[in-house]
């Protein structure tokens, strides 16, 4: 019988063929709080994936553990979105046991072939042979290491103009299973700081798509939990996107909440 964290690894693996295929449309949700409680929840709303997001949260590698830990014995893929295209933090998040990563800035074919090879091991790449949590503590080793270059999920983070303009050199990339667009930093690089719906943005990003689709990568677009603003990404031809997470989740409940109690007994929060 495989471990559960053998388990992972082939729901990963699983995860990046439904990828290749670049047809039925797949969601993931986002972590940001290293509370491994709150990711026990997540883990069981059906999502494919989750993205843990240690660039823009407070993330150590203990913290990081015990919320992969969550994840442990089901079928949601942990994605662990590294602070910096960095060896170590790639190979960090990997023997802790992630199923996949996403690395961001990526903005040139160096960059991306960096993030790959960071991601497998010898010869494919220059990954450090020691998957500690990954292989099950020393019981499963030999099975991870047999496994994991062909399930390992790499995402890249197209976010600058700098990356668009670069765009079908790094789709000429092996190993980059799918270009994740990151809208916010891409507004910023073209002038619309803070303003995503931008007709100039989302042109860029249509076009993204339409280039990702046409080299059959996948490609996913990070959205909020905007249903309407999900199926027009999909609509567009991305088939991943990156929509909704615990803080946002937890902001709409209490707003809703909030307008709720003030209209039935007329209580006004602070």
């Amino acid at each position: 019988m495989d471990s559960t964290l053998i388990h992972t690894l082939r729901q990963a693996a699983a995860l990046r063929r439904k990828w290749s295929a670049t047809q039925q449309p797949s969601l993931l949700g986002w972590i940001t709080t290293a509370d491994p409680a709150i990711a026990e929840v997540e883990v069981e709303w059906g999502y494919d994936g989750l993205i843990i997001d240690t660039e823009h949260s407070p993330f150590g590698p203990p913290a990081l553990r015990s919320v992969l830990m969550a994840f442990r014995g089901t079928d949601c893929v942990p994605i662990v979105r590294v602070g910096a295209n960095d060896i170590y933090l790639l190979k960090t998040a990997l023997d802790l046991g992630a199923g996949g990563v996403l690395v961001p800035l990526v903005d040139d074919a160096a960059a991306a072939r960096a993030a790959v090879a960071a991601c497998r091991y010898a010869p494919e790449g220059t990954r450090g042979v020691a998957p500690r949590r990954a292989g099950n503590y020393s019981r499963d080793t030999a099975t991870y290491l047999a496994e994991a270059n062909d399930s390992v999920i790499v995402m890249v983070q197209i976010e600058s103009l700098t990356a668009y303009r670069n765009l079908d050199e790094i789709l000429a990339v092996a190993g980059v299973d799918c270009c994740f667009i990151g809208p916010a930093d891409l507004s910023a690089t073209m002038g619309h700081l803070g303003d995503v719906r931008h007709p100039e943005v989302v042109q860029v990003m249509c076009d993204i798509i339409r280039r990702c689709r046409q080299a059959n990568r996948a490609v996913a677009v990070a959205e909020s939990a905007d249903v309407k603003q999900v199926k027009r990404w999909l609509d567009a031809g991305a088939n991943v996107v990156g929509c909704g997470g615990d803080l946002g989740f937890m902001q709409a409940g209490f707003a809703t909440f909030k307008a709720s109690i003030r209209e039935e007994i007329g209580y006004a929060f602070q």
